[in-house]
């Protein structure tokens, strides 16, 4: 076929006017760049505004300073930017129309300058969210893209032109390397990041609608079969084209599992379409083949992400009945299944009871899976209710409720630092998340959830705290009560856990404004003391050269070792080293190395001209020092009397030993011996020294207990990171070096901190998915 032959003709898919394939294209390019344009209209005005307003507010007159300035720039150049933004979108459609190779990937970010690196990690963020945000709409639009590239005669797999990647890089590849400054860097893509998405959804919205007017839509594909592999794969999938390039090879690191990837189907597999569904690894092998089966003559069903999980779900139970040779008939076949009504009595009824036999399940004190705890509490209930479970058993819709139930809650508490009360507080939340889960399977895979939002601030009110402090107290205690509420009040509306997680957000919103002054104060603590230790380095090898070279009498040996060596310290703290105030200091202390030099001489009129002319520095020195008036003196006087004599002994005087600032207390996860330096690969390092504040850590305890953590602070003097748990209380102080060791012993892994139940579901996923896949390797080995 070639371009002019028009869309829809002999399809039967609509009754439409057809229109030719070029036209239909030239309509999307048309669309998308005005639309995509947009993002720039009145964008500079506003950032000007926002930096304004930032001046107002801030304290640093420089930085503030250099934001407007650079802004400025920027405005002026406004139209410059925008007609180059516009241009890259055009040439994307240009790359998709030619059989050209899309342009090799940028150099690893070990290559980059630390500006140019944070700028790629905001550009590969906001591309993962999109990616996410428009999963379904971009699969429909893969779909039909690859339709009209048959239609206009195109060969092979090609990158989608309308991917956020494409308006994201766009963005990224306006600015030069010091275009923008620190300040203004995170400023311009939150700007950006804010408008972006409503105007992608106006242009996704838009293009299906085009496409589909012109016959391109499911009838359409229908007709063209091998599009839909086309569009499934890799190159041509919206939502895998900008993690692909990341996935593979070390040039382009970026931190171990530090996103949950979205499933990228293989060619000829089919695109998960459920638009709320998050997507938390690669399937196994076996549900592979079930997604292409269609490839062997069977039509092509869209799985949903719900589907997905299920399937694997119930392979990994009927593994496990097989195990134990007690594989049960599926669905109630043998008897007539149990009703949701009696099943939802029952756990009504079980509600209030004692919680602990799932806390037992949850601090390992019971060895069995949680969900079979789940299961037979509620057979007991049952019994007790008059209804034999061997007679009426439960559907396995059910069954995939209380197991997905059970495995959720135990990789909470696997993945974060639960202590005693936080077993009890989730022990009671069991019963009630199964009856949600039982009625409406949607917690698990909409991220607006009520029970899923309070499921997340419960974890991290729990998350590692110890309840040491007053607040962290009353922060469990208020989870506790929010708790009992919900247990109490919880029948079917679901608005229980709705109020209950905006109470206790509020309170952790509080705390969390807490836990940013305690980072701050953490931090300046940290770099007071490396600041007093840089200092106190070099004054120590200012005083040491002093001593070590020539003779000196006591007197002046006892003066610049504590006197002076005290006046030092303070100079280079309060002023700097390279100060002038510092600079005379070094200067008082060579001046009495010459007094004595002459003294020794029996220089009397050159010693006591040059003791009248120290006379005033010597009193500020001494008063640094906290003597008054009267010690000061003394200390002049003794002084005095050793330099009057030329016979007084003189001698070469060691330096007095210094106590060791080092000596700061070894934070638990390192245990390294004393003295004994960190084991590192250099590699690992350097990336250490790429993190940037922010950053998500999975911290790995001697049990294998993982928890969250950030890195909350970078010190600017020796590059150590300060890092804190969920509620900004402080963990650990390394350096990259010292980082990096942990990451090689496994007990750091640097990664995104997801919300407490995406990074459960993720565990859920794993889980699955390495046990079927390890069972199905066994069966074939």
């Amino acid at each position: 076929m070639k371009p002019s032959d028009d869309i829809g003709a002999g399809s039967g898919a609509r009754a439409m006017p057809s229109r030719p394939a070029s036209r239909v294209l030239e309509t999307l390019r048309h669309d998308a760049v005005t639309a995509l344009g947009g993002v720039l209209s009145g964008f500079w005005s506003s950032i000007e505004e926002q930096v304004r307003l930032a001046a107002l507010a801030g304290h640093d007159y420089m930085a503030a300073q250099e934001d407007r300035v650079a802004v400025l720039d920027l405005s002026h150049r406004a139209l410059e930017l925008a007609t180059r933004f516009r241009k890259s979108i055009e040439t994307e459609f240009e790359q998709w129309l030619s059989d050209r190779p899309p342009p090799p990937a940028a150099d690893g970010l070990s290559l980059m300058s630390e500006g140019e690196l944070e700028v790629q990690l905001a550009a590969q963020q906001i591309i993962e969210l999109m990616d996410h945000q428009f999963l379904h709409p971009l699969a429909a639009l893969d779909e039909r893209l690859a339709v009209l590239a048959s239609h206009l005669g195109l060969e092979g797999p090609r990158a989608n032109p309308l991917r956020p990647e494409v308006p994201v890089m766009a963005f990224v590849r306006l600015f030069r390397a010091d275009d923008l400054p620190p300040g203004l860097r995170s400023t311009v893509f939150h700007q950006f990041d804010k408008r972006l998405p409503a105007i992608l959804s106006e242009v996704y919205t838009k293009a299906n609608a085009t496409l589909e007017s012109a016959s391109i839509g499911s009838g359409a594909s229908s007709a063209h079969p091998h599009a839909i592999a086309r569009a499934a794969g890799p190159a041509g999938a919206g939502s895998a084209a900008a993690p692909a390039p990341r996935r593979g090879g070390a040039e382009a690191w970026v931190p171990d599992g530090g996103v949950v990837e979205h499933y990228a189907p293989a060619e000829g597999d089919i695109a998960v379409t459920e638009s709320t569904a998050p997507a938390y690894g690669p399937l196994s092998s076996g549900l592979m083949d079930v997604l292409a089966a269609h490839a062997n003559g069977a039509p092509p069903v869209p799985r949903s992400y719900r589907d997905l999980v299920r399937e694997q779900l119930h392979q990994w139970r009927e593994r496990r009945e097989a195990d134990a040779s007690m594989a049960a008939p599926a669905d109630g076949s043998g008897g007539q299944v149990l009703s949701m009504s009696q099943l939802l009595s029952v756990a009504r009824m079980l509600q209030g009871d004692d919680p602990s036999p799932y806390a037992r399940v949850l601090v390992g004190d019971d060895r069995r899976q949680l969900g079979d705890v789940i299961r037979d509490e509620l057979l007991r209930g049952l019994r007790e209710l008059g209804v034999d479970p061997e007679q009426s058993p439960l559907r396995r819709e059910d069954e995939d409720a209380i197991d997905l139930v059970g495995i959720l809650f135990q990789s909470l508490f696997d993945a974060n630092d639960l202590l005693q009360q936080a077993r009890d507080i989730y022990s009671r939340l069991v019963v009630p998340y199964v009856k949600v889960a039982l009625t409406d399977d949607s917690m698990f895979n909409q991220r607006g959830h009520p029970a899923r939002k309070l499921l997340d601030a419960v974890t991290e009110a729990c998350d590692g705290n110890t309840g040491e402090t007053a607040q962290d107290r009353d922060l469990l205690d208020h989870a506790g009560r929010v708790v009992d509420r919900v247990v109490d009040e919880y029948e079917s509306d679901q608005a229980v856990f709705r109020l209950a997680s905006d109470e206790l957000r509020e309170r952790l919103d509080q705390q969390r404004r807490r836990a940013e002054v305690a980072e701050r104060r953490a931090a300046e603590a940290i770099h007071g003391r490396e600041r007093l230790q840089q200092a106190r380095r070099s004054v120590n090898d200012i005083v040491a050269s002093r001593l070590s070279a020539r003779k000196l009498t006591s007197a002046v040996a006892f003066f610049l070792d504590r006197h002076w060596r005290h006046y030092l310290t303070q100079t280079w703290l309060r002023d700097g080293p390279d100060s002038q105030r510092h600079l005379a200091a070094i200067g008082v202390g060579d001046a009495m190395i010459q007094v004595d030099a002459d003294a020794a001489h029996a220089l009397g009129s050159a010693v006591a001209d040059e003791l009248l002319a120290l006379q005033m520095p010597l009193a500020e020195c001494y008063s640094s020092c906290g003597l008054d008036a009267d010690a000061a003196r003394d200390a002049v006087a003794r002084i005095i009397a050793a330099l009057a004599l030329p016979d007084t002994p003189r001698t070469v005087h060691v330096a007095q030993a210094q106590d060791d600032l080092d000596d700061e207390p070894q934070d638990g996860a390192l245990h390294l011996a004393p003295g004994q330096a960190p084991a590192f690969e250099p590699t690992v390092a350097a990336r250490m020294r790429q993190l940037r504040v922010g950053q998500g850590l999975r911290l790995i305890d001697e049990n294998g207990r993982e928890s969250a953590a950030r890195v909350a602070w970078i010190s600017p003097l020796t590059a150590r990171l300060l890092i804190v748990n969920r509620r900004g209380m402080r963990k650990m102080v390394v350096s990259p070096e010292e980082l990096a060791a942990l990451v090689g012993a496994g007990r750091v892994v640097v990664r995104a901190v997801d919300a407490p139940f995406d990074e459960a579901m993720k565990h859920l996923w794993q889980q699955l998915n390495a046990a079927n896949d390890g069972a199905m390797s066994s069966a074939t080995g």
